[in-house]
């Protein structure tokens, strides 16, 4: 169901909202691995620039840096596993302005009720499982980049507001 339609001036990138964790950490490591191996090379096939927090050397606020790629990016791609509170907080935001985001998590993740109908792609952390999440991320991603309009919680209770208005 098509439910609010996106804008046309986002930007060639795609920013990566993914827990993070210490340095050297398990989540880190997953993370970058993920990143590295699967996300960054499907978006430089497709000439979309990734955008990950943590790589970023610029000074000033990165709270501030943060809300504006998950705002003005073209695409955001976001990785659910261990539902992460910022990361949950930047999916929200990204919701709040209806544009596309492409939702992955490893086998495992129990979703939170209010995202659990959305299409995201689950994923195994194994050599397969990696395969599998390749392929099927760079169609969700081809997909998500073409839509009109957008479908999310926050779009459907917005629509459910206007309906009964």
């Amino acid at each position: 169901m098509d439910l609010v339609k996106t804008g046309t001036n986002e930007n060639n990138r795609c920013f990566i909202i993914t827990p993070i964790g210490n340095a050297k950490s398990e989540t880190r490591e997953k993370a970058d691995a993920i990143i590295n191996t699967i996300i960054k090379p499907i978006l430089n096939e497709l000439d979309i620039e990734p955008v990950v927090p943590h790589e970023s050397n610029e000074p000033g606020s990165i709270t501030s840096e943060i809300i504006n790629e998950i705002i003005d990016d073209k695409l955001v791609i976001t990785n659910l596993t261990g539902l992460n509170p910022n990361v949950m907080y930047e999916l929200a935001i990204r919701h709040s302005f209806a544009k596309p985001v492409v939702c992955i998590y490893e086998k495992g993740t129990i979703l939170p009720f209010d995202i659990k109908e959305d299409r995201a792609i689950e994923y195994e952390d194994s050599i397969a499982g990696v395969s599998d999440l390749k392929e099927r991320l760079k169609g969700m991603i081809l997909t998500a980049i073409k839509q009109k309009a957008i479908n999310n919680p926050v779009t459907r209770a917005k629509k459910k507001l206007i309906d009964h208005g």
